[in-house]
């Protein structure tokens, strides 16, 4: 019995996403944070569990800082075992939303295609993209804000009666992180060229209405500070050679979905179809500029992954239908790319096991000190010990201290008085004459080496060194 092209690509990416699935157990399992994000989420998510401010005045000490909207972070605390910190239990989470996000993917596909095969093979070839792979489990914003953003397209696509609700959806993912915009742009775009301007007109009256109402609630209920914590906790430097290089990382690890999705695109374009799919992926392309910020990587192009999917499948289905003899070999190429891809992903030098060897000696160490005070750029040592933590977004507490965006020098001034008993860093500033400006309290580096002394080394991610006070 000879297979179509859909049942080879659909018993291919079953057996692919299945393995990344698998692949990904001893990950999901590990009690240690593995991504810097991770910490963030977890902290956040505690504080809405333990009834404390989310988005309080940030002027004081400890500093509380958080940068996603609360969608996101209340996600993660419903999930939490007992109101304790599990990052497993957070990575559960997030690849539950992928697979989530994968179905609505594919039901979306099997609306405009008309084939179940392709669509939920195009869904499940997105958890195998070796760009969106590393965020499969991770417990960050990117993922749920996504479910809700993907939820949206799917009501839209799927039927007109339905298109209203796509409304709260969108309003859901701009509260887990606003650079989801992508997909509400592209819907008003792809009303307003179809002639269908009084339905593009309500979505942006409803979508307007209900952004300004929750944007008024939770600037009234933290006292004015959320706007702060969404807008001007971000002053890290902007390159537009980290842009286009991770863009380039992004495109050349799927090149066969990439070039399907590019083709589609240029069909679409040139018989002037004016269908969704290639709109959605052009705005998630200009939304996927926040990538050149310093803090930013691949996660960044997690929807135009998601678009570009989309597209891939559109392709994949006017292959089949135009150009039949083509199919088959196009099939056979996309199966063994996808499959190189993840064999490739799986060398050992790539497994970040290897960065987390030491993390049970650096976390029992933090765990058993005795120090009240704890200084930490990784707050997964200091969660897992349920110690309390002192600055809740390390990374962008320092960026505004160096772009003189935060006029004090407490932290500078706590270090000189030898204030934390404990100082958990990635680096060991004593060794570094000149340090990097993106190193982690780098302009501090003299008066950590003048204050503190290493103590212990870990094979350890974000906590690799550990400090303390020298005598007086």
């Amino acid at each position: 019995m000879r297979l179509s092209p859909e049942k080879v690509l659909m018993v291919c990416a079953l057996g692919a996403a299945l393995l990344v699935i698998l692949r990904s157990l001893p990950l999901i399992l590990s009690p240690y944070q593995i991504d810097y994000g991770e910490g963030l989420m977890m902290e956040g998510a505690l504080c809405i569990r333990h009834s404390q401010p989310l988005y309080p005045k940030p002027f004081t000490f400890p500093v509380v800082l958080h940068v996603y909207g609360p969608v996101a972070y209340a996600a993660a605390a419903s999930i939490l075992p007992g109101g304790s910190a599990s990052f497993p239990a957070g990575r559960v989470l997030t690849l539950f939303c992928s697979i989530v996000l994968s179905l609505l993917l594919g039901t979306a596909l099997r609306r405009m295609t008309g084939s179940w095969w392709i669509g939920l093979s195009f869904g499940l070839l997105l958890l195998t993209l070796p760009a969106f792979r590393f965020w499969l489990i991770l417990l960050r914003a990117d993922v749920i804000g996504l479910v809700f953003s993907t939820a949206g397209i799917a009501l839209y696509l799927l039927n007109e009666r339905l298109w209203g609700w796509s409304i709260p959806c969108f309003a859901l993912a701009l509260f887990c992180k606003y650079s989801l915009i992508a997909a509400p742009v592209a819907v008003l775009i792809h009303l307003i060229l179809n002639q269908k301007a009084k339905r593009a007109f309500a979505t942006a009256a409803g979508l307007g209405a209900a952004t300004i109402l929750a944007f008024i609630v939770l600037q009234s209920r933290t006292g004015g500070w959320f706007a702060y914590h969404m807008f001007s906790t971000h002053p890290d430097r902007y390159s537009f050679v980290q842009f286009f290089t991770l863009g380039a990382l992004v495109l050349a690890s799927a090149p066969v979905i990439t070039a399907l999705a590019l083709w589609y695109v240029a069909q679409d374009f040139g018989s002037r179809l004016r269908s969704f799919p290639p709109i959605y992926l052009a705005a998630s392309s200009l939304t996927a500029l926040t990538a050149g910020k310093l803090g930013s990587t691949t996660n960044h192009f997690a929807e135009w992954m998601v678009a570009s999917c989309l597209c891939a499948g559109l392709g994949c289905s006017m292959l089949l239908t135009k150009h039949a003899t083509k199919a088959m070999p196009v099939t056979v190429l996309l199966c063994a790319s996808v499959l190189f891809g993840i064999i490739a992903q799986d060398r050992s030098t790539l497994q970040t096991e290897r960065e987390l060897a030491d993390c049970d000696s650096a976390y029992g160490y933090v765990s058993d000190s005795s120090a009240s005070r704890i200084l930490s750029e990784s707050l997964g040592p200091l969660l897992a010990a349920r110690r309390p933590v002192q600055i809740s977004d390390p990374f962008e507490y320092d960026q505004l201290l160096k772009k003189n965006l935060w006029h004090d020098r407490q932290v500078e001034e706590l270090v000189n008085q030898r204030y934390f008993g404990l100082i958990v860093m990635s680096y060991d500033p004593s060794q570094v004459k000149t340090p990097a400006s993106d190193w982690w309290l780098g302009p501090l580096s003299s008066a950590l080496s003048r204050n503190y002394r290493t103590v212990r080394r870990f094979n350890c991610r974000d906590a690799g060194v550990v400090l303390e006070p020298v005598s007086p």
